[in-house]
């Protein structure tokens, strides 16, 4: 919950080339959205900051509205692959039972996001590999997932149509601090000495280049 310390002026966002307030690209987000981060070798996950905390301040921005005390989390996930799991705590994905451990097969993905009512589903950006999948699968994807989006752990996708801009203190620290929460995590030094602002990128996808890209 340490990022609703995170405000609308924290984030530039640049939608399809044109600025755009944190309030107006999330016109009408509620905070039962549940979001979902494909991370099948875990640290690639740090290349969503921007975006992850982007929804979750819009997130806290629904509680904040009523004046009153709150204490809550998002309901985000990490699905990751290999193991020990890294934790994405500072994301604000806690408590730890929300970095679920998946297979390697796309079906079983598809299960474990759908098991979770996922409608906001981030996917790393690469080669489509088709799967196919049974129709009931397909079924709750279509009804439960609304949003996804291709990222890449280098924080750049090509053709993006979402460009976001954060301090890069603290959220360089957050993403370390999920390096450093698996042995052979390392240090990025893409995240150090690039000045204060944090740039990443996305691109929107539909459902089914989401679902091509599970594998």
């Amino acid at each position: 919950m340490h990022s609703s310390t995170l405000r609308d002026s924290d984030f530039e966002m640049i939608a399809r080339g044109h600025p755009v307030a944190l309030a107006e690209y999330f016109g009408g987000f509620t905070n039962t959205k549940r979001l979902g981060l494909l991370a099948p070798n875990r640290l690639e996950g740090v290349g969503t900051v921007n975006l992850v905390m982007a929804h979750a301040t819009a997130f806290y921005n629904t509680y904040r509205a009523t004046g009153e005390d709150f204490f809550a989390y998002p309901d985000y996930f990490t699905f990751q692959s290999r193991t020990p799991k890294a934790a994405y705590g500072m994301f604000d994905i806690w408590p730890a039972h929300k970095d679920v451990l998946v297979g390697t097969d796309a079906a079983e993905r598809l299960d474990a996001i759908t098991d979770r009512a996922v409608n906001i589903l981030l996917v790393p950006d690469g080669p489509p590999a088709p799967h196919e999948y049974q129709r009931q699968q397909v079924a709750a994807a279509e009804r439960l997932i609304e949003t996804c989006y291709a990222y890449s752990a280098t924080g750049a996708v090509a053709d993006p149509d979402l460009i976001i801009r954060c301090p890069a203190d603290p959220l360089a620290a957050w993403c370390q601090s999920v390096c450093d929460s698996v042995p052979d995590g390392g240090r990025r030094e893409g995240w150090h000495g690039q000045g204060p602002v944090l740039e990443q990128s996305f691109r929107r996808i539909s459902r089914q280049d989401a679902l091509a890209r599970l594998a």
